[in-house]
Parts: structure tokens; sequence; C-alpha cells
């Protein structure tokens, strides 16, 4: 087996550019030295995990998940024990069976994603919304886990 030899960037030298750097060597020399995946199975090689936003304000935690490709139908989410459960399936179009793959990338498959919720949270009044292809949870917090204004006297 031949290895190719590393190169180095003419970027400044940080701790960040020389990580960056690194990763990006090791992502070619397994590239040149393997091949390329003929199909790319989401993050960790074999599971779709959905990128998540959790967000508070002043009245909710806010969870937004993108789920493009995927049909409200075929979302399940669920909360137990305080712990958010997000379940679904992206099915697989159907292939034209003549047409040859060049590249194959796209995730087919079920996902499940757990969220631990604070305890903070009202599990009965929690909400959710699909809307092209973004699910919006939103979680109410109790009232007293609310900001409230404390006014302070002065004597």
């Amino acid at each position: 087996m031949n290895f190719p030899s590393l190169s180095r960037r003419s970027a400044p030298s940080t701790p960040w550019n020389d990580l960056v750097s690194l990763q990006e060597e090791v992502n070619r020399l397994f590239a040149s030295t393997l091949g390329s995946p003929q199909r790319a199975a989401g993050l960790f090689g074999g599971e779709y995990i959905p990128p998540v936003d959790i967000l508070r304000d002043k009245d909710n935690i806010i969870i937004r998940t993108d789920l493009p490709g995927i049909r409200r139908d075929d979302i399940d989410i669920s909360l137990t024990n305080g712990r958010l459960v997000i379940r679904g399936e992206k099915k697989e179009e159907t292939r034209d069976e003549q047409a040859n793959s060049h590249r194959l990338e796209r995730f087919f498959g079920t996902f499940e994603r757990v969220i631990d919720l604070p305890v903070l949270v009202d599990g009965e009044k929690i909400t959710a919304s699909f809307k092209d292809g973004v699910l919006e949870i939103r979680a109410p917090l109790r009232e007293e886990a609310k900001p409230r204004q404390i006014t302070v006297n002065v004597n």
C-alpha cells in the first residue's frame, strides 16, 4: 500500500487551524487509501442523529430539529420520566433500476433522539408543530421556574 505524503497549509499557526488541518489530512489519507465510501450513513456510520437546537425563553424550553423529507405521520414524540424521545423514519424513495448510482449519501431509515428536560417543565402542556421539515416542540416552564422581578428597597 502506498501512502501519500502529508502537506501543511500556509494559514497562520493557531491551535484551531492546526486541528482543522490535521483533520483534513486524516480525511484525505483515508479517502486516498481506502477509497471514498459509497454511502454515508449518518454521523457515526450507522445511525442518523438529527441535529437539535434547545433554547429557553422566559416561558418555555424550545426544541427545534430539522427533519427534511420526513412526513409528519412518520414522527413519534413521547415523554417518559423527564426524557423527551423523538423517533421517526425516513422512507427510501423508489429507485430507477436502470439508473447507475454515482454517490448515495442521503439517509433513509429510522432514527431516535433523546433529550433530558429539566424538572421544571410542565409535561402536560408540551406542544409540537411541524412545518417545512422543521419540528418545533414547546415545553412550558412551571410557574416556579419562570423568572420574576424582585424589588430592592433602599433604606
